[in-house]
């Protein structure tokens, strides 16, 4: 895992995005629901989803249902922890000005 900031990777919109839509979820993610439910590209989706799961912040399931493959993401514990806190600086600053 690759060492990160968590401000830093949050603050952009795409990623807090979908760190909102998996925190929520009860279950997991498939990622073309993922896909249909934010307005990013597959290929943009993709490229945020690896940097996040790199920051230990989802975890990847692949799988085939039917033999197609299935990809799911959860929120980790660490994610949900990084996603409170950094909604918590957010409010905090809001809140100075």
């Amino acid at each position: 895992m690759k060492s990160f900031d968590p401000p830093a990777i949050l603050a952009d919109r795409s990623r807090l995005l979908i760190m909102a839509a998996l925190a929520m979820a009860a279950k997991p993610v498939d990622f073309m629901t993922l896909a249909g439910s934010l307005p990013l590209t597959k290929g943009n989706l993709s490229v945020h989803l690896r940097k996040l799961e790199q920051a230990g912040l989802i975890s990847v399931t692949k799988e085939f249902i039917e033999r197609k493959p299935r990809t799911s993401f959860v929120c980790t514990a660490q994610g949900r922890k990084c996603i409170r806190n950094y909604l918590h600086d957010v409010e905090t600053l809001l809140s100075k000005v």
